[in-house]
């Protein structure tokens, strides 16, 4: 039986490596939305970057539902 749970702290990010988010590994999950979201909407969401020097910065991205 798989669990979701919430990553604890943070996902780490390994420089020049990717970190793949996908369904049965990582992924997003989304709370509390207005509207419900249906496959091939698009959504923007704002991802918080913390750097080795604890530098925050924030990207905007455009995914597709799935």
């Amino acid at each position: 039986v798989m669990k979701m749970r919430a990553v604890q702290g943070g996902l780490d990010l390994p420089a020049g490596k990717a970190v793949e988010l996908k369904p049965g590994g990582y992924h997003v999950m989304l709370f509390d939305l207005h509207q419900q979201v249906k496959a091939g909407d698009n959504v923007s969401l704002t991802l918080f970057i913390e750097g080795s020097n604890r530098k925050r910065t924030s990207v905007t991205v455009k995914a597709i539902a799935k």
